[in-house]
This record gives structure tokens, C-alpha cells and sequence, in this order.
């Protein structure tokens, strides 16, 4: 059996979460685009999750999936992890792109609505919004790996 590396796991989230958005925005049933929104969020919060064991491993950190322990751990270490630095300053702002992501997969995660979680005016996310507010945090997320990788491969 092969080994499957980090990015190339990120990859395939990344790319399935777009084949999720794009058949729901070509969906004339409501419900099922309803569902696949579900579906891209959850692969999109799974390619986070797989930027951060990237990075992880880049830095030789412990594999952590929690940016503030990843963060912590790089300053004990005395490195500068500047992807881990960007998504801190994102996960601590409620408008940011990261935050709502995170806010959208709790909200599919505790099957509730998004009004009780989510009540800010300031939100990029409202439901029925065709796929907007998800192709927003794919295209950010994408951006973020690329840059990551861009900046690694330069060591």
C-alpha cells in the first residue's frame, strides 16, 4: 500500500469540496443543493485540517489540529510559522472568511439553525445564498495553501 502525502490528501478535499459546490449551484432541487453546501463544508473544514498537519510536518510540529497549540508549540520551538501566525489572526476575527467556515461546519456538525449560531450582521454566510459563501472560503482556503506551499518551497 502506498503512502499518501499531506498535500496530496488536502488536494483531493479541496477539489471534492468544488465538485460538491459547483453540482449544487447546477441543482434545480433546493434540497439536494442544501446538502451538498453540507457536504462541501465538511470538506473544506477536512482540507483545513489537512493544510494544518501540512504544516505540521513541514515544521517538524506535532501534528496538532488546533492553531493555537500549532502556534504555541512553533514559539516554544523559537520558529516563525507565518501560515500558523495568518490563520490565528483569522480564527480571532468573527469576520473573517476562517471564522465563518469553522461557524458553518459547527452549525452542519450540531444540526442546528444558522441563526442561533450565527447572528452577526457582518456575516458573508446566510443560507440559500447559491454556494456563494462556500465558494468564498474555497477560493481563500485555496489561496492559503498555495501561498504556504509557495513559501515552503522556497526553504
Amino acid at each position: 500500500m502506498s503512502s499518501v502525502s499531506f498535500a496530496s490528501l488536502t488536494n483531493q478535499k479541496i477539489d471534492t469540496a468544488r465538485r460538491f459546490i459547483k453540482q449544487s449551484q447546477n441543482s434545480e432541487e433546493k434540497w439536494l443543493g442544501v446538502g451538498l453546501e453540507s457536504s462541501a463544508i465538511f470538506q473544506l473544514r477536512s482540507a483545513l485540517n489537512g493544510l494544518l498537519k501540512e504544516v505540521s510536518s513541514a515544521y517538524s510540529l506535532s501534528g496538532s489540529l488546533d492553531v493555537a497549540k500549532l502556534l504555541a508549540e512553533a514559539e516554544t520551538k523559537q520558529m516563525m510559522v507565518p501560515v500558523l501566525s495568518e490563520l490565528g489572526g483569522l480564527l480571532s476575527r468573527s469576520d473573517s472568511w476562517c471564522s465563518q467556515l469553522h461557524q458553518a461546519y459547527l452549525v452542519q456538525l450540531e444540526c442546528c439553525a444558522a441563526r442561533s449560531i450565527v447572528e452577526d450582521d457582518n456575516v458573508i454566510g446566510r443560507g440559500s445564498d447559491a454556494g456563494a459563501s462556500v465558494g468564498f472560503y474555497l477560493a481563500n482556503l485555496v489561496e492559503l495553501v498555495l501561498r504556504f506551499r509557495e513559501e515552503s518551497s522556497e526553504y
